[in-house]
């Protein structure tokens, strides 16, 4: 019996060194601790668990509401967060006032180059969206105004009046003021009748450059033009790309504005939507974690790393 107590109290002892000293043994590689193995063990099973449970199971509906009404119902957290924001927004700005070259330069030749021919493959467009954008007031009143300026202009170029005239035996002056005021005249009482005529006419026009938008036959040319377009802004500076600051500054102000003033029951119906999308699906429903580990030794390592100095962190708070 003491021979059994003396074992269990020996092989106790050398399980409380060993496990106390574990770091100092390497088995197979350089670093290797059986402490270090069960940490990175767990690290991956962590990572595993985590990628594989739905929005809703880590964090219910609910929970999330209760959260973010709890966020916005603090003014000095809301308060620190746009201090915080504003001054890395000022300096981001600030970087971006600065840079002079342009997006084509900083992406490189080829790039570029990938990036344009993605954008003439672009050549199909929705026929409700652009039915709905030609179809607006603006570019009704854009159409009627370049039409009737056409028309007026092409009265004018003509001078229809005038060469009649010229061919009558008037009189030079008589025949000049009689000219002036027929074209006075004709503008008073044409221009109501072509803005007439351009009111339903501008719905005809509209009809066919939608036609035209939209037509198979066209898609070429309308791919060529995205191209210029899209050119054109990434070979200008990046600088001349931004709006003027007060439009940003604007743009923040109004954005911390509607958070300090949102109603609980908007965030409730955001919720719900986001929810009804994605509340059943897991991380790695959009990104497949493990095989970026299982392709990436050195991130598999960085994530060890980082879980191993957490732990360390955990245990000496």
């Amino acid at each position: 019996m003491m021979k059994v107590f003396l074992w269990i109290s020996t092989v106790s002892q050398l399980l409380l060194i060993w496990v106390k000293y574990a770091d100092a043994f390497t088995f197979h590689q350089p670093g290797y601790s059986p402490k270090r193995t069960f940490a990175l063990a767990s690290s991956r099973k962590v990572i595993d668990w985590y990628v594989q449970q739905p929005l809703e199971s880590l964090v219910p509906k609910e929970e999330a509401l209760a959260i973010l009404s709890e966020l916005i119902n603090s003014d000095a957290m809301i308060d620190d967060t746009e201090a915080l924001v504003s001054r890395n927004w000022d300096s981001l700005d600030r970087r971006l006032r600065e840079e002079s070259r342009s997006t084509a330069q900083i992406l490189g030749q080829e790039t570029t180059d990938r990036v344009l021919r993605s954008v003439s493959n672009l050549n199909e467009y929705d026929s409700g969206a652009v039915r709905a954008f030609l179809e607006s007031d603006a570019i009704n009143n854009l159409f009627a105004k370049v039409l009737y300026d056409g028309i007026f202009e092409f009265t004018q170029k003509i001078d229809i009046f005038g060469n009649i005239l010229s061919r009558l035996p008037i009189i030079g002056p008589i025949r000049k003021q009689i000219v002036s005021e027929t074209k006075k005249n004709l503008d008073k009482t044409l221009g109501p009748l072509v803005q007439q005529f351009l009111g339903t006419y501008t719905k005809v026009a509209v009809g066919e450059a939608t036609d035209f938008v939209l037509s198979a036959s066209n898609r070429e040319s309308f791919g060529a033009a995205n191209v210029r377009l899209v050119s054109s802004l990434m070979e200008r500076p990046v600088n001349s790309l931004l709006p003027d600051k007060s439009v940003t500054d604007k743009l923040k102000d109004d954005a911390f504005s509607y958070i300090r003033n949102v109603e609980i029951e908007d965030l409730r119906s955001y919720l719900d939507f986001a929810y009804d999308f994605i509340g059943d699906k897991s991380v790695e429903n959009v990104v497949p974690v493990d095989k970026f580990l299982d392709a990436s030794p050195t991130l598999q390592r960085t994530v060890d790393n980082l879980w191993e100095k957490a732990l360390i962190a955990s245990r000496e708070e």
